[in-house]
């Protein structure tokens, strides 16, 4: 039984992409996302003309972002066999983790106020999703402090045939420093920077969804082996 809710919380990683890709992006049609240079009128005619894509897309984000708890939950088991009875490293991954998961939620939710009420100002929808796509594509902390957590877990564990390849440590490490660039969002409309630039959008959406990918198969072969 143990082994059955291990591999559907590692599966739950690929539930949670699928549904966070369709909900934020597919189904509204924000890929690429909304230009952050748009005025007031610009945001309010687009959310008056998709409300209902709006609407039901964050609803999809929303409920799928559940699914990064789960995920990283049967992550923080893996870690937990290999710190032992001492495990803050794995306290640490899954506090941050549940920080991710409220950062996707609060967007979605800001999203989904945008478009609740026709009558709202264009001023006031222009400000809440300038809040929600700075929090959902710019905050990178909480994941951050949760893949140093993992990295440093994976690199020193000494058995001899390790929880994780190595590599998958230095991948994270290496993925984490990239999510630094969600600092730079408040400060450009528009250039690679910005949440619809090459680096403030395309490089973190790759490395965020290529990190779930890389963990979900890495912790499908971590439960068989364990």
């Amino acid at each position: 039984m143990n082994k059955s809710v291990e591999y559907a919380g590692a599966h739950s990683g690929l539930l949670f992409a699928a549904l966070l890709g369709a909900g934020a992006f597919f189904i509204p049609g924000w890929l690429p996302p909304v230009d952050p240079s748009l005025d007031a009128q610009a945001i309010m005619t687009m959310f008056e003309e998709d409300r209902l894509r709006i609407r039901l897309g964050m609803t999809v984000a929303a409920f799928g972002s559940i699914f990064y708890m789960t995920f990283t939950g049967i992550i923080a088991v893996q870690t937990r066999r290999i710190e032992g009875e001492s495990h803050p490293l794995t306290y640490f991954q899954v506090i941050s983790a549940c920080g991710t998961y409220v950062v996707i939620w609060l967007a979605a939710y800001l999203w989904l106020a945008a478009a609740y009420r026709p009558t709202t100002s264009p001023e006031t929808v222009q400000i809440f999703n300038d809040m929600a796509w700075m929090m959902f594509i710019g905050g990178f902390q909480p994941a951050f402090l949760q893949w140093i957590a993992i990295a440093w877990c994976i690199l020193i564990d000494k058995k001899e045939e390790p929880t994780y390849p190595k590599w998958v440590g230095y991948a994270t490490i290496w993925i984490t420093l990239t999510t630094f660039v969600g600092a730079f969002l408040p400060y450009f409309y528009s250039g690679p920077f910005a949440w619809n630039g090459i680096l403030g959008f395309w490089m973190a959406a790759v490395m965020f969804f290529g990190w779930i990918i890389m963990m979900w198969w890495m912790t499908v072969r971590a439960v068989r082996r364990a």
